[in-house]
């Protein structure tokens, strides 16, 4: 409908952060979720998606809400099968994340295996109407997204496609497998040692140990802590203006304005689209818990969640430094003469 070079900055960051303050003041349960499901698609489809792609994105958005959900909550009583079967989730989730880094069944499941572990190990809730309350907020997501690039139609072709690796998953096998114990380790850490902030540290941990390694593993950890560190501060404008009260409408706009300014920024440091998608999921995490949270007695709150993420991108990073997988050695050896 609006025909701008913007377009894909404009409904990146006005369908989840609009889509946010719409469900938490509308009282809608879990109103993170949603948000969160349309950065992902958003950052994974880069043009409007046909209807059959929607369709079939349908069926296996059922499949992972029913299918995940309720082979969790029936080894819910057996420590070790539960803890197995997480386990075999975020293997399969960084297994199609390696063949394919755009790959959305990657993102979805491994979101839905953190929020379910964390809602049911440390929040304790029941997970009777979780499997339908996970498929309502995909629905509502599936349609903001649509309704996004009805209105704000182009494609994203300023951010750098993820890095890839011209591998097989079936050569980073060892890798992958140190990838999910280590993000099962990570989540009992953090509800054994009862972290407020357990999901968003869980999911950035997570989510930046999806995409397959690059050759220079160093650089590429350091580049994703530097970009993803700075991103988050993007959200202490909103959190100073909590702590003064100031209006609903008022936090609306400061919030799309810090938003335009984040997608500014991750253009201007060429960040590749699992970066960016890492900074807008951070950012509307980190959005939701600001204004969640009004008043000047949560201003440590606040200061304490940016130390969380921080903290995590810091871990992530240092994961991914000690997660060498080198690629097949093209020098020539010292037995035989270079070409």
């Amino acid at each position: 409908m609006f025909r701008s070079d913007a377009n894909p900055v404009i409904r990146l960051v006005f369908a989840p952060i609009l889509l946010l303050f719409y469900q938490l003041y509308s009282g809608a349960p879990i109103p993170l979720l949603a948000p969160i499901f349309v950065v992902i698609f958003l950052t994974i489809m880069p043009s409007r998606p046909p209807l059959n792609l929607l369709l079939t994105l349908l069926i296996s958005l059922l499949v992972i809400c029913f299918g995940i959900v309720v082979l969790g909550q029936a080894l819910l009583d057996s420590p070790s099968g539960f803890a197995l079967f997480c386990w075999s989730i975020l293997f399969w989730s960084y297994y199609r994340s390696h063949r394919n880094p755009k790959d959305i069944l990657s993102s979805l499941s491994l979101i839905v295996i953190i929020i379910m572990v964390v809602m049911t190990k440390q929040m304790g809730l029941p997970m009777g109407g979780f499997p339908w309350l996970m498929f309502s907020k995909f629905i509502t997501a599936i349609v903001v997204t649509y309704v996004a690039f009805l209105l704000f139609p182009g494609e994203e072709k300023d951010i750098l496609p993820a890095e890839q690796t011209d591998e097989a998953p079936e050569h980073h096998i060892g890798l992958i497998a140190f990838k999910a114990t280590t993000m099962s380790l990570v989540l009992v850490t953090l509800i054994g040692i009862g972290s407020s902030q357990t999901m968003l540290i869980a999911i950035t941990i997570g989510s930046m140990m999806r995409s397959p390694l690059v050759s220079d593993h160093h650089i590429f950890g350091r580049n994703r802590l530097v970009t993803t560190a700075v991103g988050i501060l993007f959200t202490f404008p909103c959190m100073l203006l909590v702590v003064f009260g100031v209006s609903y409408w008022v936090l609306l706009g400061v919030s799309l304005f810090c938003g335009l300014q984040l997608a500014c920024y991750g253009i201007r440091r060429r960040c590749r689209m699992d970066v960016y998608q890492l900074l807008f999921t951070n950012f509307t995490v980190l959005t939701y818990q600001v204004i969640s949270h009004q008043g000047a007695e949560s201003f440590s709150a606040q200061v304490l969640r940016l130390i969380s993420i921080a903290i995590a991108v810091l871990v992530a990073a240092l994961l991914l430094s000690m997660a060498t997988h080198p690629g097949p050695d093209t020098r020539p050896s010292q037995n035989e003469p270079a070409k």
